[in-house]
């Protein structure tokens, strides 16, 4: 489950009412909403990607796009705007198109509120009736959560530099073997940890929306513990998470030693293939929260980040390098 996001469904409305607070200006939020060329990136659940035929952003215009699934589903789409109004609210219908499944219609409004320099973004999806609108909660209520998320973690970099920290390193292996060696339990217990330290596993569901516990025992004896929830797995191409600080058990937990530490991240690993032998590992940390003071502290923090991702890395070039 999201932070950020919720969800409402009125008892007297035939409606699921879905809310997340942005920390980007509301002409930013609005831009990247209304061109193809951002919403391809980010419209949709988690793994989905879009391809837009028309857009045209006019009351009577429309969109015509399909968006493609994690499985590799094409899903057929079709908005016709009734109301546009820069940069506060978008209302349109929203069916599969001529090409769309029967009964595929609601209508969708997204308002976007500004709150002290920051988004309020509000999406509504009406149906028909409160049946429909039930049986359509089963799957569109995370979905929506999701897509909340994703518009978050989109603009994030957009509205500060400092929200997104990167670093990437080349390794003497397939694209295949990169991967394997960034998603095997086993694998990792080799690298994950800092140097002297002992990787713990305790559970992992590794699926989207599966959530991986892990420790690390540090050499004096100290246990830090983490929580890894997985959003997109596409193998050997990209594995993204949401990653937190955690207690033994598994709930969320503050940074033991920084208060203000993020209490979640978004973290994008990008595999690149650059020969048969050969390939790049590219590491994003984003910082998509809305609290000023974990930004600050994650806007501090590239230095150490790098230091110590590179351990890290190194530590990872040393196992898949041994023996050769």
């Amino acid at each position: 489950m999201s932070l950020l996001a919720h969800s409402v469904l009125p008892q007297d409305k035939p409606q699921i009412i879905s809310t997340r607070l942005i920390a980007a200006p509301r002409e930013l939020v609005w831009k990247v909403l209304t061109s193809p060329e951002h919403l391809k990136h980010f419209w949709g659940p988690d793994g989905f990607t879009n391809s837009y035929r028309q857009f045209d952003l006019k009351v009577g215009g429309q969109a015509l796009f399909t968006m493609h699934g994690p499985d590799g589903t094409d899903y057929p789409n079709r908005f016709i705007f009734l109301d546009v109004k820069p940069p506060q609210l978008l209302r349109f219908e929203h069916d599969g198109g001529e090409d769309g499944a029967p009964g595929h219609r609601f209508l969708n409004e997204i308002e976007l509120r500004d709150e002290a320099g920051k988004t309020r973004m509000e999406m509504r999806l009406t149906t028909a009736d409160i049946a429909t609108r039930d049986q359509l909660a089963t799957f569109a209520v995370e979905g929506g959560l999701q897509n909340l998320d994703r518009v978050a973690a989109y603009v994030a970099p957009m509205a500060a530099e400092k929200n997104l920290f990167v670093i990437e390193r080349s390794f003497p292996v397939s694209v295949e073997r990169l991967y394997q060696a960034c998603t095997e339990e086993g694998d990792l217990k080799h690298w994950m940890a800092p140097a002297g330290a002992k990787v713990i596993i305790t559970s992992r569901d590794f699926r989207p929306g599966g959530i991986c516990l892990y420790g690390n025992v540090m050499p004096n004896g100290v246990e830090m513990w983490g929580r890894q929830t997985f959003k997109e797995i596409t193998p050997n191409t990209r594995l993204v998470y949401r990653q937190s600080f955690a207690d033994k058990e598994g709930n969320l937990a503050a940074h033991p030693m920084a208060p203000s530490w993020p209490k979640e991240m978004l973290t994008v690993m990008d595999f690149i293939a650059e020969g048969p032998k050969q390939a790049r590992l590219r590491v994003s940390w984003i910082y998509t929260g809305v609290d000023d003071a974990e930004a600050a502290t994650f806007h501090a923090a590239h230095a150490g980040m790098t230091g110590g991702w590179t351990g890290s890395l190194n530590a990872l070039h040393s196992y898949l390098t041994k023996g050769e």
